[in-house]
């Protein structure tokens, strides 16, 4: 959200950045007419101030994008595990990571973020993770469930029951889904 007002100290300090940036950038005017915003206060202007998005990322919505992606990474070493014809009985289909919903999901961003500039979870690096369905998440969380459950009970290797348990609640999350539509 972009402040209606600054205290003095505030608009000072940026101020004294735009000063400075007016001096060692290419967009001098640029820079002088957001110092003129500040030590005029020209409180209607500071849109022009700051921008940044207005709106945070919860550090509960972070959280769980890192947890899902953990989950995937899991999934994929106990998978790694797996003989062919031990993967050709799963429905892996059913399971696959797709990302998240752009559109109405702020995990989206923050996993961009995430894969794309610090280079974590390099295995999604090339990927198009742009799942379009508010439904991708509702089956990643069924699963997550599944996962802290294991977790909790000191099981930290997936096994073929446990993979084909998170294909199960992954089955389950859609009927519900189309149920209530």
């Amino acid at each position: 959200m972009i402040p209606e007002t600054l205290s003095i100290v505030e608009r000072q300090i940026l101020a004294n950045q735009f000063k400075i940036l007016s001096k060692i950038t290419d967009q001098t005017e640029e820079y002088e007419i957001k110092l003129e915003i500040l030590e005029n206060g020209y409180t209607e202007q500071y849109y022009e101030i700051f921008e940044v998005d207005t709106e945070e990322i919860p550090v509960e919505i972070c959280e769980e994008t890192s947890q899902i992606l953990n989950m995937y990474r899991r999934i994929n070493n106990a998978l790694d595990t797996f003989s062919e014809d031990e993967k050709e009985l799963l429905d892996l289909e059913k399971i696959k990571f797709e990302g998240f919903d752009a559109h109405n999901d702020t995990h989206y961003y923050y996993m961009n973020f995430m894969v794309k500039r610090m280079n974590l979870w390099r295995e999604y690096k090339s990927e198009y993770l742009n799942s379009h369905s508010p439904l991708s998440l509702l089956k990643y969380r069924k699963m997550l469930e599944y996962q802290n459950y294991l977790l909790d009970n000191d099981q930290y290797d997936l096994n073929k029951e446990d993979i084909n348990c998170m294909i199960e609640l992954s089955n389950s999350s859609k009927k519900i889904i189309s149920v209530a539509v």
